[in-house]
C-alpha cells in the first residue's frame, strides 16, 4: 500500500513535521470570508428536509427550472409576530407588512423574489421561508473573542461557553436586538453569557458578513460583527466567571489544534483569524510555540 505521509501531514513515526512559519497564511495578508456549507447540508430537528442543491445551481444568477424547495417557518417564529404580540420578536409572515424590509446587508445590496422576500446572497439553500429565524432578511448578531495568554501554562486561551443544544464550546454571543448597538450587544451578550463585563471600544474587528449557520433559509440568513479583545495582565487573570442561563459552563479554553477544530460552527475559523490579526499587528503578543498551532489550522 502507497504511504500517503503527504497529504496526512504525518510522519511514519507518527510524529507531525514542523510547520514552516516563514511560508504560512499568517505572514499574508488575512481575508476573512465564510462559504456556504451547513447552511445548505445541514438543519435543525424541526426543519423539513432540504431540496439539494449542487455547487454550480447555488448561485441566484443561474437559472434553476426544478428548484422546488419547501417552505417553512416554525411555529414559534409565527408566535411572536411583532404585528399580532406586543413583546414579539419576529417579522409579520406577510412580507408586505415589513416596514424597514432590508434592501442590503454587510454582503451588498440584496436580491428579491417574486415575492417580495429578500434572498440569501450566498445562494440558494434548498428551503424558503424563515425557519427559526425572526426576520426576513439579515438576522444580526454579534460574537466577541476574548482571549489571553495564560502566564503559568504560556497558553493561549480563549474565554468560552459551553452550549445547552449540543454540548460544544463556542464564542459567547447572540442575536443584536431591535435598534441596539453592535458594541452594546457585545457587551450584554458576555455579561449575560460569562458574567462578565468589559469595554469593547478599542475591540478589533475580525469580520462582518454571513454565517454558515443551519437555520439558514434562501430568505433569512444570519450575519454577525466578530470582534476581538486580546487582555493582558490583570484584567485577564481577575475576571470572574459565572455561566449564564444559555451555557452549561463558562471557562479559558486552552487553544490547541484539536479544541480550535472542534469549536462551534466557523467559530474555530473566526478565533483563528483573529489571532493571525493579533500576530500581525503585535508579533510578540502570542508565545512562539502557539504560532505553530495557526500556522497549521489551515
Amino acid at each position: 500500500m502507497e504511504n500517503n505521509d503527504q497529504n496526512t501531514g504525518w510522519s511514519l513515526l507518527g510524529v507531525k513535521p514542523a510547520v514552516d512559519l516563514a511560508n504560512s497564511w499568517i505572514q499574508g495578508d488575512i481575508e476573512v470570508y465564510v462559504e456556504s456549507y451547513r447552511a445548505r447540508f445541514e438543519w435543525p430537528p424541526e426543519y423539513p428536509r432540504r431540496f439539494n442543491v449542487a455547487d454550480e445551481n447555488t448561485p441566484w444568477e443561474v437559472a434553476y427550472p426544478a428548484y422546488a424547495p419547501e417552505y417553512f417557518v416554525a411555529p414559534v417564529v409565527l408566535d411572536n409576530d411583532c404585528l399580532k404580540k406586543a413583546d414579539g420578536w419576529a417579522d409579520p409572515e406577510d412580507v408586505s407588512q415589513v416596514a424597514d424590509l432590508p434592501t442590503e446587508s454587510f454582503e451588498g445590496p440584496l436580491l428579491r423574489d417574486e415575492e417580495g422576500r429578500p434572498l440569501n446572497p450566498r445562494g440558494r439553500c434548498g428551503m424558503t421561508g424563515r425557519g427559526l429565524l425572526g426576520k426576513w432578511g439579515p438576522n444580526y448578531a454579534a460574537d466577541p473573542i476574548i482571549t489571553r495568554v495564560n502566564e503559568r501554562f504560556g497558553d493561549v486561551e480563549m474565554l468560552a461557553i459551553q452550549r445547552k443544544d449540543n454540548g460544544q464550546w463556542a464564542i459567547p454571543g447572540g442575536m443584536v436586538d431591535k435598534g441596539e448597538a453592535v458594541s452594546s450587544t457585545l457587551s450584554r451578550e458576555l455579561k449575560e453569557e460569562t458574567g462578565v463585563e468589559l469595554d469593547f471600544s478599542d475591540a478589533k474587528l475580525v469580520y462582518q458578513g454571513f454565517v454558515d449557520d443551519r437555520r439558514s433559509t434562501d430568505n433569512a440568513w444570519i450575519e454577525s460583527t466578530v470582534k476581538h479583545l486580546h487582555l493582558v495582565g490583570e484584567q485577564a487573570e481577575k475576571l470572574e466567571l459565572e455561566a449564564g442561563s444559555d451555557a452549561l459552563s463558562v471557562n479559558w479554553l486552552p487553544l490547541t489544534e484539536r479544541s480550535l477544530k472542534k469549536l462551534y460552527a466557523s467559530h474555530g475559523y473566526f478565533v483563528v483569524s483573529a489571532l493571525g490579526m493579533l500576530y500581525k499587528r503585535q508579533p510578540d503578543a502570542l508565545p512562539a510555540k502557539f504560532l505553530e498551532v495557526l500556522a497549521s489550522y489551515f
